[in-house]
């Protein structure tokens, strides 16, 4: 009797899920920002001594990102139901051998001419960091602003783009040049919610 009222009340809910309102399905991708471009300068005469904090704080934009338009272009606007931002990592690439810093970064998101915070950090030994590092993991997020994801996951779901600001200030620093130019990639891991009908 008990597996017939399961049957029937799983039955009932498929049918439901199946409806007037369709199906909906969620559907993730990994998306890989462009590269934003990061030079750090020092003075001439600090060249290969140790300095503890560079002059003068760095400030550069990504390119406006758009997920919606590449990844999930298949998809109308009405089709989309939501969009749910699971992980976010960062890489740096092209860090010039021979120089070593740590990093501290102000990563802000500007959407619809408003900036929200979405993490203040230190990246130690920035200069290996040439593999995937994870940001934020929804699961557990760590000090990351919730609104600034609410922002991204808003941006996405009403098809408009984002830009990501740095403000990077090196510190603990040995450069055998007087600057360096190097690249930060973002990757972020999303699901759309789609009402397939």
């Amino acid at each position: 009797m008990k597996k017939n009222l399961l049957l029937i009340l799983l039955m009932a809910t498929i049918i439901s899920a199946c409806g007037e309102a369709g199906i909906q399905s969620d559907i993730s991708q990994a998306v890989e920002t462009d590269p934003v471009t990061v030079t750090i300068d020092v003075p001439a005469q600090f060249v290969g001594q140790f300095i503890d904090v560079a002059p003068n704080p760095v400030t550069v934009r990504t390119e406006e990102i758009n997920i919606t338009s590449d990844e999930f272009d298949e998809y109308s606007g009405d089709e989309l139901k939501r969009f749910t931002i699971n992980k976010i990592w960062y890489k740096i690439e092209d860090f010039d051998q021979g120089n070593e810093a740590d990093l501290d970064v102000t990563l802000n998101i500007i959407s619809g001419g408003s900036s929200t915070e979405l993490l203040e950090t230190t990246i130690v030994d920035a200069h290996l960091k040439t593999e995937d590092v994870q940001l934020f993991d929804k699961a557990a997020p760590g000090d990351v602003n919730p609104a600034a994801i609410s922002v991204i996951e808003s941006s996405l779901l009403n098809g408009t783009s984002f830009v990501i600001e740095m403000v990077l200030t090196g510190k603990n620093m040995t450069f055998q040049s007087t600057s360096d130019t190097f690249n930060f990639r973002f990757k972020f891991d999303v699901t759309a919610r789609v009402q397939l009908d």
